[in-house]
């Protein structure tokens, strides 16, 4: 992040970040979506105003989160908000980033996670 950059969001206490591969379907925090057997997936640990929080985040809204905070300087994100974040991030971007094919990404990878299998019971 750049000096300028300021995100409205207390920092928590303690903050752990695993990557997995799972052995049993979970339920992604930010799109709601199916972590099959198999499939990588992110698993945070975290302590905010004293109470423990744990978020379980798909490869493909991991991707997409990482992909947008590598090409916006100051791009703010709150777990089991992201894909909202990311819509208001979009609203506010410059003008020259339409040319440069950042949005047409990012909407790709938005459609990818939304025809992932939603229910326990799509796969």
């Amino acid at each position: 992040m750049s000096e300028a950059c300021f995100c409205d969001y207390e920092p928590a206490a303690f903050y752990c970040k695993t990557d997995y591969t799972a052995r049993k379907e979970h339920r992604c925090a930010e799109c709601g979506r199916v972590i099959a057997p198999g499939q990588r997936y992110e698993k945070v640990v975290a302590k905010w105003d004293g109470s423990l929080s744990y978020f379980k985040t798909c490869s493909r809204c991991v991707a997409l989160r990482e992909h947008l905070a590598a090409h916006v300087s100051c791009f703010c994100w709150a777990h089991g908000n992201l894909l909202d974040d990311i819509r208001q991030e979009v609203m506010h971007l410059p003008a020259e980033a339409c040319g440069s094919g950042l949005l047409f990404e990012i909407g790709r990878m938005a459609v990818a996670i939304r025809r992932a299998p939603y229910s326990w019971e799509a796969r």
